[in-house]
């Protein structure tokens, strides 16, 4: 599993992580944010879909704890404390990406990477609007998917994807599938595709398991700092806050396929 695999690589890299903390938490409608005590935040889909609206007296605290704890709740059956976990995956993914020197490409965004031909047919999972509307005008097909109701408008349910993604020529996955646990299953439908990208801010993780699995770019966003929480905490869409994260792409060259 992907969630697993991420975990391990934090897991690998304890000695640099062991001392870092939460110093904020937020959880709302739109985003979910959390800043570590070293400054970088890490950002997810909040899946308001599958989240029961009612108060879990057992759900645990997050703000004080050590990062590396709070990871492992990304695998917790509580989508609260399963959000706020990858959350930190992100956080936690950022710090490591920018002291280890990843090669991102910073100022583009999904589609700038996409190799789309006119002859291709588009698979896009969960409604990324403003790729979906360039997509449209390049490609023979595309074909949207949303899980939730409230965003779905003309897309189609998720649960149509078996039926679509292995003849796809291009996939563009949201990040919100590694919150909502989909990742995994939609990558192995995916795998004829000549070109996967995985993207969104929920996507701004390592990028190791999504390569291994064939991806082609991830395209994530890099938090300048806590005005992004404030802004998550004031549940404000992507497109409200955009000026304060830096959109990237990474690369895997060894994907691509003719």
């Amino acid at each position: 599993m992907i969630v697993d695999e991420l975990l391990g690589l934090v897991g690998e890299r304890r000695s640099q992580l062991e001392d870092l903390t939460l110093s904020r938490v937020c959880v709302s409608l739109c985003y979910t944010a959390v800043m570590l005590d070293n400054g970088y935040v890490g950002l997810c889909h909040t899946p308001t879909e599958d989240i029961a609206h009612t108060h879990w007296g057992r759900r645990r605290d997050f703000h004080g704890f050590k990062a590396l704890e709070i990871t492992r709740l990304a695998n917790s059956l509580d989508m609260i404390e399963k959000t706020v976990g990858i959350t930190t995956l992100n956080a936690l993914s950022q710090y490591l990406m920018d002291s280890e020197g990843y090669e991102r490409q910073f100022g583009m965004d999904a589609f700038d990477a996409i190799d789309v031909r006119r002859e291709d047919s588009v698979a896009v999972v969960g409604y990324i609007r403003p790729i979906v509307g360039k997509l449209r005008a390049k490609a023979r097909e595309v074909h949207v998917f949303e899980r939730n109701p409230q965003l779905r408008g003309d897309a189609l349910p998720d649960t149509f994807v078996d039926s679509i993604l292995p003849k796809a020529d291009v996939v563009v996955i949201s990040g919100s599938s590694l919150v909502n646990g989909t990742l995994d299953r939609l990558l192995e439908l995916s795998k004829r595709a000549r070109f996967v990208v995985f993207a969104g801010p929920t996507a701004s993780t390592l990028p190791e398991p999504l390569f291994k699995r064939g991806v082609s770019v991830v395209a994530g966003v890099h938090a300048k700092g806590p005005k992004v929480v404030d802004a998550v905490a004031e549940a404000k869409p992507f497109v409200a806050f955009k000026e304060l994260v830096e959109k990237y792409i990474l690369k895997n060259e060894n994907s691509l396929k003719g």
